[in-house]
């Protein structure tokens, strides 16, 4: 596929001379004693290879690309899989003006020391691999030691985030479908699990739910989870990172689940949030307080277009759901936000929206920020604000919009019918010359 070496070129085009930018292979995480976690290899290995492979490291130098991977061996390949040799990646990066080496995976160190020789600048992202990166800045200290010899060595160090995060917070033709197909995966998963649950004559389980939700991604083509699913029912919906699947949802409660697929490495991000046995099961107060959170999704997306910041769609969100809250009373006899410290609160009684705002009494009851990027990563890679201000949004940047109320049962201060119930609403939106495209669209509100 030419699309990466393309990605190469770019790279490339962003380094200043003199330079070598490098990406050490991503060391295969233990879960427990001898018993490893599926692999996953750095998300901007996989954005300049396409592939994801136990010991695949880059260099990148103004002029070539050496890449270190494992050989064919069948005797390893019985027992964990065929690797894509090297063959395959002179393949994969020829036809670009740029040179490719492949080198054994054990030779990483060793050329490193030889391509970082003549260099004035290393880009690296340090805080990976401390014992690794120990040993690449010995060989930096021993080019400075013995410059007199007429050595030179890299005297400056740059992230290589700022060239690549940068090219990988706006999407590509390649980005992109990929990104549409896993959108579609999770889409579909969601629509199957709601009318699971609407369909529920009776109590469910949250670990059926979920045992549902994470069998349509996989039958439907995904390689893994994006991130840990979660499926909260009643009360647990106001936990906003819950991963347990003990609870079980009563005929009326809301099922909320954040669940997204991965394909490729891309990452899906999608909420919703369900009546169990349906709307006619659900409360008068949930289908408002549901409907409130959906206007202030509406707004969100709305104020997502090319020139306004992420910042901008939060607080269209904000607006919507102090303002509606406002209305239906939930500001009265609130504890007070802004205190002294060691200031025991007091309760307040907010009556505008203007003092709703100043007090930050919402947070109460939406604690989180609206939108994060999306892409190679859930929560993906790219600068947020630029100085010091937050970021205009760009053609190509995909962003999510996830408003959510949250009223714990131990909110004494709401009326007891709100308490235990939590929302959130969650799409995926790309931005367009035009405004925006909600990739997540065939998911059902």
């Amino acid at each position: 596929m030419q699309i990466f070496g393309e990605r190469i070129q770019r790279v490339q085009g962003k380094m200043l001379p003199g330079s070598l930018l490098v990406i050490p292979a991503a060391p295969h995480a233990i879960r427990n004693r001898d018993t490893h976690y599926s692999y996953r290899g750095y998300s901007d290995t996989l954005y300049l290879t396409g592939v994801n492979e136990e010991e695949l490291g880059l260099i990148v130098t103004n002029e070539n690309l050496y890449v270190f991977a494992q050989t064919r061996d069948a005797e390893r390949e019985r027992w964990v899989g065929k690797v894509c040799g090297h063959e395959f990646f002179l393949q994969r990066f020829s036809g670009h003006r740029f040179k490719t080496e492949v080198f054994e995976a054990k030779q990483f160190e060793r050329q490193f020391a030889e391509l970082a020789k003549g260099r004035d600048i290393l880009y690296y992202d340090f805080g990976l691999q401390s014992d690794l990166e120990r040993r690449l800045l010995a060989v930096l200290h021993e080019m400075a030691l013995y410059s007199r010899r007429g050595q030179k060595g890299p005297r400056q160090i740059i992230r290589a985030s700022e060239i690549l995060h940068e090219l990988r917070l706006k999407k590509d033709s390649h980005d992109l479908e990929m990104m549409r197909r896993a959108a579609a995966i999770s889409a579909a998963a969601h629509n199957k699990a709601a009318d699971h649950i609407v369909a529920a004559a009776g109590s469910l389980s949250e670990y059926e739910i979920k045992a549902l939700i994470e069998h349509e991604f996989m039958a439907r083509g995904a390689d893994r989870l994006a991130y840990p699913s979660i499926v909260a029912a009643g009360d647990n919906a106001t936990v906003l990172h819950y991963e347990r699947t003990q609870g079980i949802a009563q005929p009326g409660d809301f099922v909320l689940i954040d669940a997204g697929a991965e394909l490729e490495g891309y990452a899906s991000d999608i909420t919703r949030t369900t009546p169990t046995g349906g709307w006619k099961k659900a409360s008068g107060l949930h289908k408002d307080l549901y409907d409130l959170v959906l206007a202030a999704q509406k707004a969100a997306i709305a104020a997502s277009k090319p020139g306004t910041t992420i910042e901008a769609v939060h607080t269209a969100a904000q607006h919507v759901l102090a303002q509606g809250l406002l209305a239906m009373g939930f500001f009265k006899n609130v504890p007070e936000r802004k205190k002294a410290e060691g200031e025991s609160a007091k309760l307040a009684n907010p009556g505008t929206m203007a003092e709703v705002l100043e007090g930050e009494y919402l947070a109460h009851f939406y604690m989180h920020r609206t939108s994060h990027y999306l892409g190679l990563d859930v929560h993906d890679v790219g600068e947020y604000f630029a100085a010091g201000e937050s970021r205009p949004l760009e053609p190509g940047m995909v962003i999510t919009i996830e408003p959510g109320l949250y009223f714990p049962a131990d909110y004494e201060f709401v009326r007891p019918e709100a308490r235990g119930i939590g929302i959130r609403i969650e799409d995926d939106v790309l931005i367009t010359e035009a405004g925006n495209e909600v990739l997540t669209a065939a998911c059902r509100s």
